[in-house]
């Protein structure tokens, strides 16, 4: 039937051909038929014909339409191949990662709801554009519990991400850290570091310092969990080949935490964190000039962090941090028959105890809260230790912070401490506030009741679009303490160090910049002066995975550096013989 479709039947000559036709087959009546009935049949015959053709087109538009929904059904069957392809993938690395990290099938492994009720968990991925992991809990609740009592059910949607962190926490292990370290050197060989914590230390410092720390999940239920700590810190020398731990070549490595973590033991603070071991409370830590504004070096210790009390939270803590005393005294020596009076020096070892407590996050204004934090030192003499001076210390802090401070931030700390803490703010160096003069647990010096009193600023902002300038400012005065810089007792000072570094921001991972530091101290005691004064250029080029100065890590700075010691009264410091130097190298700065 296919030469019928054609248009052809529309022109007279077919008529002709079908009047042939016709006759041809109807011989036998054709000569008894009139005119008027083959007429008839003529007309009979052009309206079927009309008809199949009619029929014909109709046909064909639904073999087209047909066409296209194949085609399109042979569309959407291979996009759901491809995301079957990529959910088996998926699922396959998740079960390759489950397999590593747990002793038991992933089916079979017991997860506990908040209602103590444990279920097998199988795990399947979604067929979802936003490739999210489904954990489908097979347990259906109890018909006899009160649905009163029944808490909100387990989440059972995660994205990859929180998938991720689902199984770092199922498996209870986390390692972390921080460490700096490069390469340096200097027009008068080797580069020597200068009032870093007053002149700030971008620059301005050669060593490589670590922090380890390592988290071990030991218990998770029931709203109670516990964790293991430790963290070690130290320094690696960069200057020397060999890392053997040894202080001459200033390889250290120590244990600075060892403790027990625990949260959801204290019935009225399910949320606090109440810890055992050796720790203290958080450092607050001067990024640009490399010391604390609060610090507490601890022994053995018990904490409690995080109390919602009033419109704040209360941290507490008492840790032991005992010091040693050197004490000379006379004694009589017989040698070669005669008898001698010499000076005996004999270490005691006293016991301090420090009770610290801090009044944090109380809301101010918008983006602004304040801190009230205050530490007490106390010194427990035995009976035998009577004539060893060791002198109680206060350290009192007020703490301001503003956040989205010209897209940045800002804190200021006003503090006041006493006897051989208010002697470490009058460090040309480090300023820490300890109790002990150095990190050997020594307490060194005369401590008569003096005072020192100090306001410091930190934070970042945003100058422009493209620019921001990170700043730290310190301005300290103290009257009656002792000097560990002269080793003089009575001294009175008075002091300002500053950091700035303004840097243009190419993209997140580019910045140009300069740091510019500057600080001048003078100290007096019994009517004499000593002057201390010094300034330092930076000029430096950062790769770097984020805008933030002083928030975003890793960062691997190139620079240059110029130092000058202008008046050296108190450190006597110089440069390998000179009053100044120039550096150069490449610093690299990460936490992970």
């Amino acid at each position: 039937m296919k030469y019928l479709t054609k248009e052809v039947l529309k022109v007279k000559p077919k008529r002709i051909v079908l009047i042939t036709l016709l006759g041809l087959c109807y011989i036998p009546t054709s000569f008894a038929a009139t005119q008027d009935e083959l007429e008839a049949r003529i007309l009979m015959l052009e309206q079927k014909l009309l008809a199949l053709t009619q029929e014909s087109i109709d046909l064909k538009k639904q073999v087209n339409e047909s066409n296209k929904q194949l085609a399109q059904l042979n569309k959407n069957i291979q996009q759901q191949q491809i995301v079957i392809n990529n959910q088996q993938q998926a699922l396959k690395n998740q079960s390759i990662a489950i397999a590593h990290t747990s002793t038991q099938p992933p089916a079979s492994k017991p997860i506990h709801t908040s209602t103590g009720i444990q279920s097998n968990s199988v795990i399947q991925q979604q067929p979802a554009v936003d490739n999210q992991i489904v954990i489908v809990n097979d347990t259906k609740p109890s018909d006899n519990i009160d649905p009163t009592l029944q808490t909100n059910p387990l989440k059972n949607s995660f994205t990859l991400s929180e998938f991720k962190d689902y199984i770092k926490d199922e498996i209870g292990f986390a390692f972390n850290g921080y460490f700096r370290g490069g390469w340096s050197t200097s027009k008068n060989g080797k580069p020597k570091n200068y009032a870093e914590g007053a002149l700030g230390r971008f620059g301005n410092e050669y060593g490589g310092w670590y922090d380890l720390v390592f988290k071990q999940k030991v218990y998770d239920e029931d709203g109670h969990r516990v964790d293991a700590i430790v963290m070690i810190d130290g320094n690696v020398a960069t200057n020397k080949a060999a890392g053997l731990f040894n202080t001459q070549d200033d390889n250290i490595m120590q244990f600075s935490d060892i403790y027990l973590s625990t949260k959801g033991f204290i019935p009225a603070f399910p949320d606090a964190n109440l810890w055992v071991g050796k720790h203290s409370l958080p450092y607050n830590e001067i990024q640009m000039l490399d010391w604390k504004t609060q610090k507490t070096p601890a022994g053995g210790g018990i904490g409690l962090e995080g109390l919602d009390i009033g419109a704040g939270k209360l941290d507490l803590a008492l840790v032991r941090a005992d010091v040693n005393v050197k004490q000379t005294k006379k004694v009589e020596v017989v040698e070669n028959g005669q008898t001698e009076t010499k000076e005996v020096t004999k270490r005691e070892e006293v016991d301090l105890n420090e009770l610290e407590f801090r009044y944090r996050d109380i809301p101010l204004w918008q983006d602004a809260t304040l801190a009230i934090n205050g530490r007490y030192s106390a010194p427990n003499k035995s009976k035998i230790q009577d004539s060893v001076s060791v002198k109680n210390a206060w350290l009192g802090s007020f703490v301001l912070r503003q956040n989205n401070f010209f897209g940045g931030f800002n804190q200021l700390t006003l503090q006041t401490a006493t006897n051989s803490v208010a002697s470490q703010l009058a460090n040309i160096n480090t300023n820490n506030p300890e109790f002990a003069a150095n990190s050997d647990n020594d307490y060194i010096g005369t401590h008569t009741g003096g005072k020192a009193y100090r306001l410091v600023s930190e934070g970042e902002a945003y100058l422009a679009d493209k620019v921001i300038v990170a700043h730290a400012l310190a301005l300290t005065t103290g009257t009656d303490v002792y000097s560990y810089d002269l080793n003089l007792a009575h001294t009175d000072f008075s002091s300002f160090k500053s950091a700035i570094r303004p840097a243009y921001i190419w993209d997140i991972y580019n910045q140009s910049g300069i740091e510019v530091g500057y600080f001048s101290q003078k100290n007096k005691v019994k009517g004499k002066s000593y002057h201390e004064e010094g300034f330092k250029t930076t000029l430096f080029h950062s790769f770097k995975v984020g805008e933030s100065i002083l928030t975003s890590r890793p960062d691997i700075r190139f620079y240059v550096s110029y130092i000058e010691s202008l008046q050296n009264d108190i450190s006597k410091f110089d440069f390998n013989g000179k009053g100044n130097q120039i550096s150069f190298g490449v610093q690299t700065e990460v936490w992970f």
